[in-house]
């Protein structure tokens, strides 16, 4: 079956269909008549094409993992988490840590997004101002300055007026080209190649690095909470980890950690090799792996993350938006005080 492009679930949306899964499980009804029930219940939209979806695949006898995989509705990483479910018996307990996963994965992009909402719209405004004032204030004043500089006999404030115009223009100019790359990275952003240039970008930036690393870890220390919960070895689950993280970064990150592993070092050395962790959290995953519980300590350092991650990505916006405010109200009243000093002098001048 060839799989639907452009159309999979957001994590909004896979952790309502996880919920709903769970639930079905755990009244004990079956599976492909809970899938029948959604679908009658659902309204259209995303949710409702992939169930109708699953329920031709499911109809066919063929298993809930291979019916989402078939689809193309599902990223790789919940297909491989529900085949897990169903290999060691726990599948309503996977598909309730997917539903509280993609839960905290869409408030993490949601926080995100509207960290960056208020600082581009007061960007976009203050911008829109400079282009008003440049565009139709500026050539009124220009034109009056014109007969009352013809009629003081000083052209040195004609100058200095028109290296105000002239300044206004390259600072409008200038916005203009910001506002045309920013339209283009958003443009770009929405492609696969765009993510992942993103996100090596701000993994790298001085001024997102910390934040970006906290996501990084939050992200490995959930899945692999979920994964060790299931009942998978350190080992498998780094394995399949590979398989089905698609963020470039942390990614890599795991290669790394592979290679260190196959090379003879245990996975604390080969993760502590990473400086993805800090000193006190790797003592915590060193006593997690004493007493045979990494998952609930990866589960404990989610939370951590998460919070760490939330607390920075707010510290941010909080430094953001005056500076930025400060930086356009700068450039505003030095173009208004090039144009209206001129004006004001010529006009004592003249009376």
């Amino acid at each position: 079956m060839k799989k639907p492009a452009n159309k999979r679930l957001s994590s909004s949306e896979l952790s309502f269909f996880c919920m709903q899964i769970a639930m079905i499980l755990k009244s004990g009804i079956l599976i492909s008549d809970g899938i029948d029930w959604m679908y009658d219940d659902m309204k259209e939209g995303n949710v409702k094409n992939a169930l109708c979806s699953l329920k031709t695949r499911l109809s066919e006898k063929v298993p809930l993992s291979n019916a989402m995989k078939d689809t193309g509705y599902f990223p790789s990483y919940i297909v491989n988490m529900t085949q897990i479910g169903d290999v060691t018996g726990k599948l309503e307990e996977v598909m309730i840590a997917l539903s509280e996963y993609y839960d905290r994965d869409e408030f993490l992009k949601g926080k995100i997004k509207n960290s960056i909402f208020y600082p581009a719209m007061l960007f976009v405004m203050m911008s829109l101002v400079i282009i008003l004032l440049v565009t139709k204030i500026f050539p009124i004043f220009e034109g009056m300055l014109e007969e009352l500089g013809a009629a003081s006999n000083d052209s040195s404030f004609l100058v200095s007026f028109s290296n105000g115009i002239m300044a206004g223009r390259v600072v409008m100019l200038s916005v203009i080209i910001i506002m045309a790359l920013i339209l283009l990275i958003f443009i770009f952003n929405r492609t696969e190649n765009g993510k992942n240039i993103q996100n090596r970008f701000l993994s790298n930036f001085i001024l997102t690095k910390s934040i970006m690393k906290k996501i990084t870890a939050y992200r490995f220390s959930s899945v692999m909470s979920l994964l060790l919960s299931s009942g998978m070895s350190i080992d498998s689950s780094v394995d399949l980890l590979l398989d089905i993280i698609e963020e470039p970064v942390l990614k890599e990150k795991m290669q790394m950690c592979k290679k260190s592993m196959n090379s003879g070092e245990c996975f604390l050395n080969s993760i502590n090799e990473l400086s993805l962790f800090s000193s006190i959290h790797m003592q915590m995953l060193n006593m997690g792996q004493r007493t045979g519980e990494m998952d609930v300590v990866m589960k404990k350092l989610t939370n951590i993350y998460e919070n760490e991650a939330d607390q920075a990505i707010n510290n941010s916006v909080a430094l953001i938006e005056p500076v930025l405010v400060g930086v356009l109200s700068v450039v505003i009243g030095i173009i208004l005080i090039s144009v209206m000093l001129p004006l004001m002098n010529i006009m004592s001048s003249i009376g």
